[in-house]
């Protein structure tokens, strides 16, 4: 499996925001769907304080989408302030969610 990695340039991160969820996409039309996503998300998180990337991988039935952050609070910030909220709705808009009951999304935020 090879990760689809966003254009945007990546800066030295240290936490990793982590979102995972079954997708309804036909794996054919994927890396349309792909740069689609990154052509609206992009300027959205290339305002976010402490932005440092973002990827999206897709996994078996689903995808994962991993934006980096320079730290524990930018990203923080990122999930609570309502951008994530937003570019998740982006995404879901690209890739719908699975129907019940495959459709739960999980956030996971790492330190590297």
């Amino acid at each position: 499996m090879v990760p689809l990695v966003s254009p945007l340039v990546y800066n030295l991160a240290v936490v990793i925001s982590k979102l995972t969820r079954k997708t309804k996409v036909d794996p054919a039309e994927w890396d349309q769907r792909v740069e689609r996503f990154f052509a609206r998300a992009k300027p959205l998180l290339e305002r976010q304080a402490g932005f440092a990337g973002i990827e999206l991988v897709k996994t078996d039935g689903g995808l994962l989408e991993a934006t980096r952050w320079h730290s524990m609070d930018d990203c923080r910030r990122y999930v609570r302030d309502g951008a994530a909220a937003t570019v998740a709705v982006f995404a879901d808009a690209l890739f719908p969610t699975a129907p019940y009951p495959d459709g739960a999304w999980t956030r996971e935020n790492v330190e590297e």
